[in-house]
């Protein structure tokens, strides 16, 4: 065998070789790229939505009920929704707030209605003075707090420069004529009229599922 096949040979080699190289580099660069679209794409398109057996505490954590954004430009809503007007706030509670939901209709409160239960509550403690209404009172003024800091409605409302009997000004706000985006209530109300929740049966234990 001469030097010069030997060489030929060994160029051959390390040409397989680096064809080697670069198909296994190019392969693999192919399965990153192809998980990377996967990762991607999955991000992308909605996935199945979870099942749930309603039992104990496998449920879902919201109504599933959707609700569309709608605006609702404040007011100052006089004269509805008076102090004094029990009869008007009552009708703020469709089912008493809760509703019946789910395959074996379990019952809820939707916390919509919980928020006016309270405002409610510290309403009919103020007309009333009942000194004995303040724990329940308290609790709603806590959940109220953090109702408001969940929500966090960022609409800016217009500054309204008053001049205090001193004679200083200071910052205030009303807010009306401010547009707020909101979910469509009516809808949840709707749900509300039509999934009361049922009243409980004889022998009743206390226990629900």
């Amino acid at each position: 065998m001469t030097k010069s096949s030997l060489s030929s040979r060994a160029s051959s080699s390390d040409l397989a070789l680096i064809c080697l190289g670069v198909l296994s580099a190019v392969t693999f660069l192919n399965v990153i790229f192809t998980l990377y679209s996967i990762s991607v794409v999955s991000t992308i398109l909605p996935s199945a939505p979870r099942e749930y057996t309603w039992v104990g505490d496998d449920h879902p954590t919201q109504l599933p009920l959707e609700l569309p954004e709608v605006g609702l430009v404040l007011e100052d809503g006089h004269p509805h929704f008076d102090l004094w007007d029990d009869d008007e706030w009552g009708t703020l509670f469709p089912s008493d707030g809760f509703a019946r939901v789910g395959p074996h209709n379990r019952t809820f409160v939707v916390s919509l209605y919980h928020q006016f239960h309270c405002l409610d509550v510290i309403r009919v403690g103020y007309l009333v003075n009942r000194t004995h209404a303040a724990h329940h009172i308290q609790h709603c003024l806590r959940y109220l707090r953090q109702i408001l800091l969940c929500h966090a409605d960022t609409t800016l409302e217009p500054d309204i420069p008053q001049m205090a009997p001193d004679g200083s000004w200071h910052h205030t706000a009303n807010g009306v004529g401010a547009v707020h985006r909101c979910r469509d209530w009516t809808k949840l109300r709707r749900y509300m009229l039509e999934n009361p929740s049922l009243p409980f049966e004889d022998g009743y234990d206390g226990n629900e599922n």
